[in-house]
C-alpha cells in the first residue's frame, strides 16, 4: 500500500476483499506495517469485521469440495471451527478424489499427494497415484528418448561432419527410438492396468 492507498483505506472492505481472496488476518498486519511506513494508522476493528464477512463467503462448501478434487490441503482461513460447511465441502471432495481412478488421473497429470486422504481411504489413492505417476514417468522418458533420436537424425543428415560421425548419430537416433518404443509398451501396459481401477 502506498500513502494514498493509505490515507483513502476503507479497512473493512480491505479485510473482505482480503478473505475474499484466502487471506488469513495476518494480511493486516503487512497492510498496517506499509501504511505506518507512510504515518498511518491501520483500522484492525473494521479490517477484522470486513474479514469476517470475506471468510464466510469464502469458506463455503462448494470451494471446499473444489479444493479437495484439486488434490489441495484444505485452506487455513477455513480451518476454524465455525467454517462447517467448508470443512463438509472438503470431505464431499475427498469421497471422489481419494478414489484410486481419481488419483491415478492426478498423478499422471504432475499432482503431489496431498496427503489429504483419510487413513480409511490411502490404500486406494496410493494404488491410483502410484500408477499415474510411473505413468506420467515412462511418457517424460519416451519423449525424451523421441528428441534425442530427433537430434541425432538431424546431425546424421548433417554433410559438414565426418562420414563416421553421421554413421554414429545414425546408429544412436536408431537406439533412441527404439528405447522411446520399448517405454510406449511399458507405459501402454501401464494403462492397460489403469483401466481395471474403480471409479
Amino acid at each position: 500500500m502506498d500513502a494514498d492507498d493509505c490515507a483513502r483505506a476503507d479497512w473493512q472492505r480491505l479485510g473482505e476483499q482480503d478473505a475474499g481472496q484466502g487471506h488469513s488476518l495476518d494480511r493486516l498486519d503487512d497492510r498496517a506495517k506499509a501504511c505506518r511506513e507512510h504515518g498511518h494508522g491501520a483500522d484492525r476493528a473494521a479490517y477484522e469485521a470486513g474479514h469476517r464477512i470475506g471468510q464466510r463467503a469464502y469458506c463455503s462448501a462448494a470451494r471446499g469440495e473444489r479444493h479437495a478434487l484439486r488434490g489441495e490441503t484444505p485452506a487455513r482461513l477455513c480451518l476454524e471451527p465455525q467454517q462447517a460447511d467448508y470443512e463438509r465441502g472438503f470431505s464431499a471432495g475427498l469421497q471422489t478424489f481419494c478414489r484410486a481412478r481419481k488419483a491415478y488421473e492426478h498423478g499422471r497429470a504432475g499432482g503431489d499427494d496431498p496427503r489429504t486422504c483419510p487413513e480409511s481411504w490411502r490404500l486406494d489413492f496410493e494404488t491410483g497415484w502410484r500408477l499415474g505417476r510411473e505413468v506420467r514417468d515412462f511418457e517424460q522418458r519416451r519423449q525424451r528418448a523421441l528428441a534425442e533420436a530427433e537430434e541425432q537424425r538431424r546431425r546424421a543428415e548433417n554433410t559438414q561432419l565426418k562420414p563416421e560421425d553421421r554413421e554414429l548419430a545414425r546408429r544412436r537416433a536408431a537406439e533412441a527410438l527404439a528405447q522411446a518404443d520399448r517405454l510406449r509398451e511399458r507405459q501402454r501396459n501401464l494403462e492397460i492396468q489403469a483401466l481395471t481401477l474403480p471409479r
